[in-house]
């Protein structure tokens, strides 16, 4: 959830006041996303979340249309929202995706709120605060974003909700040491310095990166999986997603049908890079795991899900791992589940906490303390991070 606003006009107290759940006057003028507000919408995406210049691509409103009209989540009664001015134009946005939960076997609604955009200006300083107000005003049972800046935390924690600590774990796998470390020195750095200095050093870097690989001491060698790999289908993913979820007390819920429609979306060509999708076998031929991730050669893969039996977490690994350095991929970045953290050590994993930050709202304390424990099958699947429009 990207936002433009300040969190200076929101209460201090974690309640929401009366008037920002009953946006009824015409000065508030909020309303339900309407399809012809999508290029207005995508104009503010394009200018204040993607900080571009000029028009919005004809296909970006295109992918709007999909994701808020086309969603297999889509429900009238829970619509995104819009902010207008008093001539009527369009100055603020956020979207809302409702998923589908399961708590103990039990449904939960639970509401993703993302591309959260206010023009800025003085006419436009209550938006925010309203948006979200009428965001909690609505009936689901949690209200939550996997993918918070650090300035719709700040307000999103005024308005009670939670930073949960266990969903906002990263780990870092490095598997080209010299090229992942000028990526992270040049992270963030446009010009074309930077340029010069990773262009400069990539034979170096490429050479050193052939040694690591291949000298047995070295915690980068590569050598072949015990275990071995497939595509994984969407049958096959349901399945898995079924079957390993056991001991774990909340859960997203897919059929084959909202599942196939997430997995093309997300595989649509995004500046992630490729989706690749592996079922891992043991020797018989049983299925003992899989993952996901975003394949771009030279860059960082950006891990979507990885999952399976206990038991066998270490190879899983090692055959994701073996993989992603064939596919070409520097290093893998992913979330973490906890109750694998340490084979993730085990495998040569480091450990951070950063954005996009994973925030929670609920009425039901229960259910929060539960995502806080770790008691939750939860990856970038299954939230907003993997409906990004990206750019």
């Amino acid at each position: 959830m990207g936002s433009q606003t300040s969190g200076k006009h929101l209460p201090a107290n974690a309640t929401v006041p009366d008037s920002f759940r009953n946006p009824g006057k015409k000065e508030m003028a909020i309303r339900p996303l309407a399809k012809a507000d999508i290029p207005r919408v995508v104009d503010l995406y394009w200018r204040y979340m993607r900080h571009r210049e000029g028009s919005a691509p004809a296909d970006l409103r295109q992918l709007f249309h999909r994701l808020y009209f086309e969603n297999p989540w889509v429900d009238s009664a829970y619509p995104s929202l819009v902010y207008e001015g008093k001539s009527g134009e369009v100055i603020g946005f956020l979207g809302i995706i409702p998923r589908k939960m399961s708590m103990f076997g039990e449904s939960v609604r639970v509401a993703f709120g993302g591309n959260f955009i206010v023009q800025p200006g003085s006419r436009s300083q209550l938006a925010g605060p309203r948006l979200l107000g009428t965001y909690l005003g609505g009936n689901y049972e949690v209200w939550q974003t996997d993918s918070a800046n650090d300035i719709s935390r700040k307000l999103l924690e005024r308005l009670g909700f939670r930073t949960i600590p266990t969903l906002n774990l990263h780990w870092i796998r490095p598997l080209r040491p010299n090229q992942y470390a000028v990526y992270v020195a040049t992270r963030g750095s446009k010009g074309p310095l930077s340029s010069i200095l990773r262009g400069a050093a990539k034979p170096f870097c490429s050479f050193g990166d052939i040694l690591a690989s291949r000298l047995p001491v070295s915690p980068f060698h590569q050598k072949q999986p015990r275990l071995h790999g497939s595509e994984l289908n969407v049958e096959t993913l349901l399945q898995c997603l079924t079957e390993f979820r056991k001991g774990y007390s909340y859960w997203a819920e897919y059929d084959v049908t909202s599942l196939n429609w997430l997995l093309n979306f997300m595989d649509r060509g995004t500046t992630r890079g490729r989706l690749r999708k592996l079922i891992v076998r043991d020797k018989k031929d049983k299925i003992v795991g899989w993952y996901m991730y975003y394949v771009k050669p030279g860059s960082v893969g950006e891990v979507v899900q990885v999952g399976g039996d206990k038991k066998f977490a270490k190879d899983i690994l090692h055959h994701f791992f073996h993989d992603a350095w064939q596919q070409g991929v520097i290093g893998l970045h992913g979330v973490l589940d906890r109750r694998w953290m340490a084979d993730f050590s085990d495998m040569g994993c480091l450990f951070t906490c950063r954005g996009g930050w994973n925030v929670a709202f609920s009425r039901n304390s229960e259910l929060l303390d539960l995502l806080e424990r770790g008691d939750a099958f939860l990856t970038r699947l299954d939230g907003e991070w993997c409906l990004d429009p990206g750019d």
